[in-house]
């Protein structure tokens, strides 16, 4: 990437140009043109080469800017998480409210139009992984991915190594990612022309009931394998 200092107004332009990326590249991969991604931006062609370098190095620009947008959303549930996982016997209330106060965080992620750009970003990374995913898996996601499961040990007793554990990890996120990667589906049947706060808010109490019911029966089964 350019490492020519950049003023003020050259920060502006390089989010301007990653913002309208995060848009195309979500719509169009890879496919997508410069020259579009300049004119949604408002900026000149030129700018992405001396910004940026190339197309792919803007890509993974984009990766970088979700990377840091995600870790700066959890970084608070992650030293909380961090602090309650030193301790010798960490407290099981205190466990639930953290993963429930996570899950709440992601719901309201993923209910905003705006970080629709986002998801669709790092779905086709998931479908079709690149570079860009690596990195983004790295510095976020697998760190995310960990400290949750490490959690849900903690509370039910089961291994946190043992895959089976993060797979009912993954199992239980994807609950939440439903209701991005299967929004028409769920606006749909529930009749609903878009989710705001309310809708959020109900969606929340139905995976704070199926969390519940997660942390009870795989502590029981923890207890009796």
């Amino acid at each position: 990437m350019n490492v020519t200092p950049i003023t003020t107004k050259g920060e502006q332009a390089k989010s301007q140009l990653i913002h309208a990326a995060l848009a195309q590249f979500g719509e169009f991969g890879l496919n997508a043109t410069t020259r579009e991604i300049a004119a949604q931006a408002g900026q000149n062609i030129a700018a992405i080469p001396y910004y940026f370098g190339s197309k792919e190095e803007l890509y993974l620009a984009c990766a970088a800017w979700i990377a840091d947008f995600i870790g700066e959303q959890f970084r608070p549930h992650t030293e909380a998480a961090e602090k309650l996982l030193a301790q010798a016997q960490p407290d099981k209330t205190a466990i639930r409210a953290l993963i429930l106060n996570a899950c709440q965080n992601m719901i309201a992620l993923l209910t905003r139009d705006e970080t629709m750009s986002l998801s669709k970003f790092i779905s086709r990374e998931q479908l079709s992984p690149t570079a860009a995913y690596m990195l983004i898996h790295d510095r976020v996601l697998a760190p995310m991915h960990s400290h949750l499961t490490r959690l849900i040990a903690a509370y039910t007793g089961l291994d946190g190594d043992d895959t089976r554990t993060i797979l009912h990890t993954h199992a239980l996120l994807g609950e939440i990612l439903a209701f991005r990667l299967g929004r028409e589906t769920i606006l749909l049947r529930a009749g609903w022309s878009g989710f705001d706060d309310q809708k959020s808010g109900l969606i929340y109490q139905i995976i704070t009931c199926h969390i519940d019911f997660i942390l009870h029966g795989l502590s029981q089964r923890s207890l009796n394998p």
